[in-house]
């Protein structure tokens, strides 16, 4: 009778009961970290696939650009450019062929953290399980930009054929 004055059961007096619930604690909590661990990886090899450049040429092959998710790194024109384009025309192809270089860079970010964006979106944040821990939406907003708005391109300038251009194409300036 003088357990049952005592109320339930005490925890000090089953000391396995302790050490088997906080192993278990300890299990869980060190999966989650290890699990938050490879997250993490995922998402910064997800970014350096993100980053990687890519080359897209004009539909005439007079431009090369290479761009990232950063912008333009390097815009190259072949030598008969000069020769067989107007600098207007060439104007519109390079500043289309950077359009499309932009893109395609875009593309390959979306390819690469896709399936980071969608398992993030579908689980439980840190914060929900551990106080205080960092949001792993936080951080993979830190990886993934917001959407850039772009401008539809502006019509191309009007061919217009004249006396300078055909001096210059033809090498006129040589005589």
């Amino acid at each position: 009778m003088a357990d049952r004055a005592r109320g339930p059961m005490m925890v000090e007096e089953h000391p396995e009961i302790t050490r088997a619930g906080n192993a278990a604690l300890r299990n869980q909590i060190e999966q989650m970290l290890n699990s938050y661990e490879r997250d993490i990886s995922a998402l910064e090899t997800a970014q350096a696939r993100a980053a990687e450049p890519v080359t897209v040429w004009s539909a005439d092959n007079l431009v090369r650009v290479t761009a990232n998710i950063a912008g333009v790194i390097e815009v190259h024109l072949q030598p008969e450019a000069f020769k067989r384009s107007s600098p207007e025309k060439l104007g519109v192809v390079i500043t289309e062929t950077v359009r499309d270089a932009g893109r395609a860079a875009a593309r390959v970010q979306e390819e690469a953290l896709a399936p980071l964006t969608d398992a993030a979106a579908a689980m439980p944040d840190l914060p929900d399980l551990i106080p205080g821990a960092p949001a792993t939406k936080d951080l993979l907003a830190r990886f993934v930009p917001p959407p850039v708005e772009q401008a539809p391109p502006p019509p191309p300038a009007p061919a217009a054929e004249d006396d300078d251009d055909d001096y210059y194409r033809n090498q006129g300036y040589l005589r």
